[in-house]
């Protein structure tokens, strides 16, 4: 998950506005949401050093990338530690919590608490035009493993933790990606990879 200590801005709860973030070289299906996943990682892979926690170790460069984004989507899927530590600003948009713990599906306002082994993720977010996943590792590896995810916006930060999370928890099967850009962030050698998930 992609955070500091700023607002994020808010998603009409309507239709959302034409995306002006890079598109994928295969067009979604137009009854298919377009499924972005937004992840900042360390160079061996890890996106924070505790799940209790938002990183503080992002580069503005990608903090403004981060933030240009969110604004042209009209769905969010996180976790249930993303949701703990970002709770306030979660609430402000269209937000679906993924939680192994719940027995049924819930709302408070416009946020949507929900177990992904019991309700079909894919006909829950139907009716939008693109969803950012935001993490953790097991909300990408749910959402992966689902097919519910097009493209991976990977910031790559110049900083290797040996310890904390890892990007994809728990994988069962090797999935192909295709590289369509790779950015330059700042000086510093902050990286922005763009991939597209091969079916």
């Amino acid at each position: 998950m992609k955070e500091k200590n700023r607002t994020l801005p808010k998603v009409p709860t309507g239709s959302s506005p034409r995306s002006s973030l890079p598109a994928g070289r295969q067009a979604a299906k137009a009854d298919k949401p377009r499924y972005l996943a937004f992840v900042t990682a360390s160079v061996d892979g890890r996106i924070s050093l505790t799940s209790k926690t938002l990183p503080s170790w992002t580069s503005t460069e990608d903090w403004r990338f981060f933030q240009k984004s969110l604004a042209e989507v009209d769905a969010v899927v996180a976790g249930r530690n993303t949701y703990r530590a970002a709770a306030t600003r979660l609430r402000k948009r269209n937000t679906y919590i993924l939680s192994n713990r719940l027995a049924t599906l819930r709302r408070r306002g416009t946020v949507t608490f929900v177990n992904p082994h019991r309700i079909d993720l894919a006909e829950l977010l139907q009716s939008y035009k693109t969803v950012a996943i935001l993490g953790g590792g097991m909300v990408y590896r749910t959402m992966l493993e689902r097919n519910l995810l097009d493209e991976i916006f990977v910031t790559i930060e110049p900083l290797i933790f040996g310890r904390g999370k890892e990007m994809f928890v728990g994988g069962t099967r090797t999935i192909k990606l295709r590289l369509l850009s790779v950015r330059r962030l700042n000086r510093s050698g902050t990286l922005l990879l763009h991939y597209q998930v091969n079916r």
